[in-house]
């Protein structure tokens, strides 16, 4: 069993001596092809060759790049030589960075560079080294360029509300004489017809936080005068992210976040008094919590700050001061408030809302937080991150998870990978 078939390492020379043969083939037919003037049709005296090494997925193939004197109908201010094709200054095949930053935006670098040195015949992508600056490259070079692109294109009204979560997820800093960590804003943008784009950016700076936002709802579709609903955990510098970019949103505070600050209240006050004789106090705090909290549930902001106000002087009494636990009690009320009051612009009837089916809590931000950064970038992961350049690799891990990075590469290379070969593929099998 083992001798039937080619084996790998029969596989990889097999392709290997093939990308050899044809890539200097098509190099050598692509200088005689632009050996002709555009302009008036002469044929271009040559300059003789220079060497480069083009890096593919099945091996680097050194080549010869032929250097064609330019026209004199071009005038004296047009350089006197250029290359009858441009490798840029890496020489890296479309096929090879692409498949490498994929991979790289899904597992640690190494691995990648493992996966890739057993399957391909490949010398250029042998450490991690290697995979980190070919992946940051794509996401400087040709994803940011296509989010520009796409940000820039005229769109549509949108069909419905648009709905826009954020949430921040920390990261650790490489640099940790000036920082152990620092924040990634990570959101997702639901649309009318549920198509979701899902986007990240460091947060250095407001000025810089605010474009990089706007820049991601702007590649999703979404403008500032688009009907939206954005939901937060109540965070000040995400609401100045919201009213910067989309100063007429509906916003909703996060339902889960309050109930969490509510639920830690209830705690402190059961157990007032325990172990003591005065647990009565304990009921009498459950239920004022409770209806404060009910209120808050069915929109009735008003009450609900009523009864927390309430709660909070009550528990300053002279007679209750040596009860157990009436000092924790007091923390968690007074941080309570201070939360709602802090964020009252966004309590809205929850109840109701929910009724109608529309969002009232961020878990589907917290699970974007999950994916983007945590999953790759925090969770039974060493690496650390430097804040000025990671925004590259948020890029290219977002356009692989919203199913973007092949449309980057077509934009960048028009010829790379068709997006009606499937079609194709079907139409001929038919």
């Amino acid at each position: 069993m083992a001798e039937l078939g080619l084996r790998l390492d029969e596989a990889k020379q097999l392709t290997a001596a093939l990308q050899a043969q044809i890539v200097p083939a098509q190099v050598a037919a692509v200088g005689e092809r632009r050996r002709l003037c555009v302009a008036c049709g002469r044929v271009l005296a040559s300059k003789g060759h220079y060497g480069a090494r083009f890096r593919s997925l099945f091996g680097d193939v050194p080549v010869r790049i032929r250097r064609l004197r330019v026209c004199p109908c071009q005038g004296p201010g047009e350089a006197k030589s250029f290359a009858a094709l441009d490798l840029g200054k890496d020489a890296v095949a479309p096929e090879l960075a692409y498949v490498t930053a994929r991979y790289a935006a899904l597992v640690p670098f190494g691995k990648v560079a493992a996966f890739l040195s057993e399957l391909l015949p490949m010398s250029g992508a042998q450490n991690a080294g290697t995979v980190r600056n070919r992946t940051l490259r794509v996401g400087t070079k040709i994803v940011q360029e296509h989010i520009i692109e796409t940000a820039q294109q005229p769109t549509a009204q949108a069909a419905g509300i648009v709905v826009v979560g954020l949430d921040g997820g920390y990261v650790r800093s490489r640099h940790r004489q000036e920082e152990r960590h620092f924040e990634v804003v990570a959101g997702k943008v639901i649309h009318a017809d549920g198509a979701q784009h899902r986007f990240a950016f460091a947060r250095n700076g407001q000025a810089i936080a605010s474009e990089a936002f706007q820049q991601a709802l702007a590649a999703a579709g979404v403008h500032g005068d688009t009907p939206a609903t954005v939901l937060c955990d109540g965070d000040a510098g995400l609401w100045r992210l919201q009213r910067d970019a989309l100063p007429g949103a509906t916003v909703v505070l996060d339902w889960w976040h309050a109930a969490v600050r509510f639920e830690h209240a209830l705690q402190a006050a059961r157990g007032l008094g325990a172990g003591t004789a005065d647990t009565h106090f304990a009921s009498e705090a459950v239920r004022d919590l409770e209806r404060a909290k009910w209120r808050l549930w069915h929109g009735r902001w008003p009450g609900c700050r009523h009864k927390l106000a309430a709660l909070c002087r009550w528990t300053e009494r002279k007679r209750l001061r040596d009860v157990t636990g009436i000092g924790r009690l007091q923390q968690h009320a007074s941080e309570l408030l201070g939360y709602l009051e802090r964020n009252e612009d966004a309590l809205v009837p929850y109840a109701a809302r929910r009724r109608r089916g529309e969002p009232i809590s961020t878990a589907f931000v917290e699970s974007a937080v999950n994916e983007i950064v945590a999953k790759r970038m925090n969770k039974k992961q060493q690496m650390r991150w430097n804040r000025t350049t990671v925004q590259p690799f948020l890029d290219v891990r977002t356009a692989v998870l919203n199913d973007t990075l092949e449309d980057a590469f077509r934009y960048r290379y028009p010829g790379f990978r068709p997006a009606n070969d499937d079609h194709r593929a079907t139409t001929a099998a038919a």
